[in-house]
């Protein structure tokens, strides 16, 4: 009793606690907080492409189709939150596998039932601060990354010759000869001038030497493409370390427009040490000094924000957001310090898939105590539905997972033949779960259906644990009870996978991380649960019922006697005689 007591205690203290943080956040404005700036905004990218054709002749983009997208990076003044994807035919990796390579580049698939001779469409969402008066230090680290001095890092990148950056062709040498003279700051400005100068003509493909061509005995121009490359090209001719930014103009009164600028790396007049100066040879704003506060760098370099099959056709959506602060509180400071929303938009994708994985228990924890379905252990259901909470993808998922860990245990059987170490033992299931894989891949290659994004979800660790659980719940309860505890973990999975589906549910939890204190004290009451589970009510019926029986009939009998043993009232004559 004091236990439980004191289990009631400790999980009502809990509930207190995350709900005191949970309305002092709302009420000090920590909801959706972020750094100060000039302006935040809420932006849509909307990609819509066709597959490629099953007679096309590029084998590999018809049995891999793949979609690219940059995403802006969450550095200098700029910061990213609130990030969110769509999509109904592609998928990519979740977790970790999902942050992995560059933070800003995601690589979608086509999913295995997506029809190959239909149109995708993936939506982007993310809200943006321009101008942030202060940075955070996740921010001050990727622009350290991002702007490091190319001298170190690598320097043939922002140098190198290429197809259309044709800074070694002779016009363009011939030119940066005549235009630079002096510092190299000059000699950019020089470059600029003349590059904004030129006339603004609408192209497709074009290259810094298209930009050059004579048109009634002048240089044609370009378009915001042509000419930043045409920049770009006279800076390398002249050993200036530069680069193409890929971007957004945002205005409040007119849709977002893709552009295109410059950056090279020269020492500045209010710092003498050289730093990338931003330069755009279109609208002719030089400088960092009056740089414009409502540039949205996406991607540095040159290059596609969007690529994939089917020539990908972009449209933006952008919504200002009127009630952000240009200053905030110390409360407000210490929200935004504390705020999962201050991560990078990696970490950020990260920790949307790690504060769901406690709800996940808190589903797996009430099935197996109150319900009373057994499953192989709490982590593994709850990891499997919080993969496929998509549910798309729920069903090859879990069916992969089926079949692999029913593959495993068949080489479990074949291995007990030999009596191997448990060591040596379980170093050989999990090489042959991993050649099971290894021909699930081929042969779906080769029907052109793609399943690598699931196997890529299965930690083969895990894997190799589950068959391990199989057969030992088969050596000591039989081969029943262990198929039956399998067909127990998919279905809670698939349970915990309809839970988390909604975007609210994860959405939540990451905006307000206190609900955590929620979780722990749900579990904590369903540890001290000591009633009925619902399949024993169902298991013990035979039992149940007769007891119910045998306790009314000997209630009915103890009444009875109860009745006989009281004594009977005696009448009073007098009363019914009338001459008494």
């Amino acid at each position: 009793m004091l236990r439980t007591r004191l289990t009631a205690f400790a999980a009502l203290a809990l509930i207190l606690a995350s709900a005191t943080v949970f309305f002092t956040r709302r009420a000090t404005g920590g909801v959706d907080v972020g750094p100060p700036g000039t302006s935040a905004w809420e932006i849509s990218v909307t990609v819509r492409g066709e597959f490629p054709a099953k007679n096309a002749k590029d084998a590999k983009a018809k049995t891999n189709p793949r979609v690219t997208l940059f995403a802006p990076p969450d550095f200098r003044r700029q910061h990213v939150s609130d990030e969110s994807w769509k999509s109904n035919e592609l998928t990519r990796p979740e977790g970790r596998a999902g942050a992995k390579g560059p933070r800003e580049k995601a690589i979608w698939k086509a999913r295995p039932e997506a029809s190959t001779s239909k149109s995708y469409r993936l939506t982007y969402s993310f809200h943006v601060v321009l101008g942030a008066h202060n940075p955070s230090l996740a921010m001050g680290g990727r622009a350290k990354q991002l702007d490091a001095d190319p001298t170190n890092t690598n320097p043939d990148r922002t140098l190198k010759n290429t197809s259309r950056i044709q800074s070694t062709r002779g016009e363009i040498k011939e030119l940066a000869e005549d235009l630079g003279a002096g510092e190299k700051l000059d000699q950019f400005r020089a470059f600029f001038e003349y590059v904004n100068a030129l006339p603004y003509q609408d192209g497709v493909k074009q290259t810094a030497a298209d930009c050059l061509e004579n048109k009634d005995g002048k240089p044609r121009g370009g378009d915001d493409i042509g000419k930043s490359r045409l920049l770009v090209a006279l800076c390398r001719a002249k050993g200036i370390h530069a680069r193409v930014i890929g971007g957004m103009i945002l205005t409040p009164n007119a849709p977002p427009k893709l552009h295109r600028w410059v950056e090279a790396w020269v020492p500045g007049k209010e710092r003498p040490e050289p730093h990338w100066v931003p330069a755009d040879p279109t609208f002719n704003h030089f400088g960092n000094r009056r740089w414009p506060t409502n540039y949205l760098v996406v991607r540095i370099g040159d290059g596609p924000i969007v690529s994939g099959p089917g020539s990908p056709r972009v449209s933006l959506f952008a919504r200002p957001l009127a009630d952000h602060p240009a200053d905030e509180s110390r409360m407000q400071t210490f929200w935004r310090a504390v705020s999962l929303a201050s991560l990078p938009p990696a970490e950020q994708h990260l920790a949307r898939f790690i504060v769901l994985l406690p709800v996940a228990t808190v589903v797996v924890s009430f099935i197996r105590v109150v319900i009373g379905y057994h499953t192989f252990g709490v982590f593994s259901p709850a990891l499997l539905g919080l993969i496929f909470r998509d549910l798309r993808s729920l069903a090859w998922g879990l069916g992969i997972f089926a079949a692999t860990v029913l593959i495993g245990w068949v080489f479990r059987k074949i291995l007990d033949q030999f009596h191997l170490l448990l060591i040596p033992r379980a170093a050989v299931l999990l090489t042959m779960i991993v050649a099971f894989l290894l021909v699930v891949l081929g042969v779906s290659a080769r029907y052109g259906v793609q399943v690598s994004g699931y196997l890529s979800l299965f930690p083969l660790v895990i894997l190799t644990h589950m068959v391990e659980r199989v057969w030992t719940v088969e050596a000591e309860d039989g081969s029943w009870s262990s198929f039956k505890t399998l067909i127990g973990t998919l279905g809670v999975a698939a349970v915990v996978a309809l839970v988390l589906s909604p975007d609210a549910v994860g959405r939540t939890v990451f905006r307000f991380p206190e609900m955590l204190g929620l979780v722990t004290a749900a579990l904590l009451l369903l540890g001290r649960y000591t009633g009925y589970r619902l399949t024993e009510l169902y298991r013990f019926q035979d039992v149940i019922e007769p007891a119910k029986v045998e306790s009314g009939a000997a209630k009915q009998m103890d009444s009875a006697k109860l009745l006989q043993s009281q004594p009977q009232p005696v009448a009073d004559d007098r009363k019914s005689d009338p001459k008494a």
